[in-house]
């Protein structure tokens, strides 16, 4: 069966300003976040943005973000213990949801290969219509592989040092970052990025 996620392209869509989680969390202006919002369970694989995170520690300008609850949390709380690159956020009011995603320039997608066609992440439509870049760790045949194509960048699942790389650069790229940032919000809006989560 099929049964599509939505977004309220109102309450989420491109800031026009600096999030404010910025000045909160103490981020300059020029520096590039790669955010990770959503549940921290075990089907994420998140263990490949701890890995990612300490590969790209020499990169001073660029902050990873870590945000929500969940039965994985406290494993790449320790798997990131003594980078200055992460910082860690529990969930947050769902009133500041759009300033949320709107921090991030590059918005992380982690998933398990059994996974990846199993259970499209109902947070995909949110980094979409946020106009944000994603990395997404997917094979290119798989329903989540097609999506985030055009929208971001795609690695296979497992893979950390080409996680890191697609990280890399894209927070070298700004130009492209805003090019891959600015389809999420068309195909949410046009519906052709809809009707995706199989169960």
């Amino acid at each position: 069966m099929h049964f599509p996620n939505w977004i309220d392209l109102d309450a989420v869509r491109p800031l026009t300003a600096p999030s404010s989680y910025r000045a909160e969390l103490g981020i300059p202006a020029e520096a590039v976040v790669a955010l990770y919002s959503g549940n921290m369970g075990g089907k994420q694989g998140l263990e490949i943005m701890a890995e990612a995170a300490r590969l790209l520690s020499d990169e001073v300008g660029l902050h990873f973000i870590f945000c929500g609850n969940g039965a994985g949390k406290a494993e790449l709380v320790r798997l990131t213990q003594g980078l200055q690159n992460v910082r860690f956020l529990d969930l947050q009011p769902m009133n500041r949801l759009n300033d949320l995603l709107g921090l991030a320039d590059i918005h992380l997608l982690p998933q398990r290969a059994d996974a990846a066609d199993l259970v499209m992440p109902s947070k995909l439509t949110g980094m979409l219509a946020s106009g944000r870049a994603v990395v997404a760790t997917a094979h290119a045949d798989t329903e989540l592989g097609r999506v985030v194509q055009g929208c971001g960048i795609l690695v296979a699942p497992g893979d950390a040092g080409a996680f890191a790389a697609a990280i890399r650069e894209l927070a070298g790229d700004p130009v492209r970052r805003q090019e891959l940032g600015g389809a999420g919000p068309c195909g949410v809006a046009s519906g052709d990025r809809q009707d995706f989560v199989a169960v």
